[in-house]
């Protein structure tokens, strides 16, 4: 009986080590492009200047996390919290692709609506079409993409006075499709993961879900990070930087 008793308590042990894992994994997702259009046929002037708008969302294409660990939000109106998210991940987003562009040598700056373009600028602009926060609770228990967040947008790039477009593509991030706790704790280990779970309510569990938002915004830097990139390619295809300064982007496989 001892024995046994000692074989069990290994168990649990071992299920809710394999829990915390899985939340320090929770971030391993995926990053893609999409192209969807190249206009620029010709080799065009290299711009002066970059000029980076922030994105535009709609509080409409928001979904917050509403999960059972969730603690009571500070404010309770539901549409201003979900501008306030809206607001955040676009400011994230743009402050990211403004960095990145940079690092290639470009002269960059945020746009300001309403200030005329000169002949040589280039202007990206797009969309946060998704924003969803997921589940971090259902993420780690079921896994498999259960409770993934999600975001995705369309990024289009404009050329010179006239804002002729010249490429769009989409980019889609997400927090992962890895295993959650059900799928690997022992048969014999499911009903004590269940109680770990409820004793780390107020621990590791909560900060996860409260971090959610530093999630999305994590979301938003990793869209940021292969928009620079498959800009990236598409100036080198112009000339106007080196092809090794070229970072490749992650393409949609589907």
């Amino acid at each position: 009986m001892r024995f046994a008793k000692s074989r069990r308590g290994l168990s649990i042990e071992t299920s809710l080590a394999a829990i915390f894992g899985l939340m320090l994994w929770s971030a391993c997702g995926q990053t893609t492009v999409r192209p969807v259009a190249q206009i620029a046929d010709r080799q065009l002037a290299r711009p002066g200047r970059i000029l980076v708008q922030r994105f535009a969302v709609s509080e409409r294409d928001v979904t917050e996390y509403q999960g059972i660990m969730r603690q009571q939000p500070s404010n309770p109106n539901a549409a201003e919290r979900q501008r306030a998210i809206a607001d955040k991940v676009s400011q994230t987003l743009a402050d990211n692709l403004i960095y990145g562009l940079r690092q290639l040598g470009f002269k960059v700056e945020a746009a300001v609506p309403g200030r005329a373009m000169r002949d040589d600028d280039l202007l990206v602009d797009g969309r946060l079409l998704r924003v969803d926060e997921g589940s971090p609770l259902r993420r780690m228990v079921v896994g498999f993409g259960s409770g993934a967040a999600l975001m995705e947008t369309r990024v289009q790039a404009y050329y010179g006075e006239r804002r002729q477009r010249i490429l769009e593509f989409a980019t889609r991030a997400d927090s992962g499709n890895l295993p959650g706790a059900i799928a690997t704790a022992p048969a014999s280990a499911a009903a004590p993961v269940t109680v770990g779970l409820g004793a780390a309510a107020g621990s590791a569990v909560s900060r996860g879900i409260q971090g959610n938002l530093s999630s999305a915004e994590q979301l938003a830097a990793a869209s940021a990070e292969q928009a620079a990139r498959f800009l990236s390619e598409f100036f080198a295809r112009q000339d106007w930087i080196d092809a090794a300064q070229v970072k490749k982007a992650r393409l949609a496989t589907r």
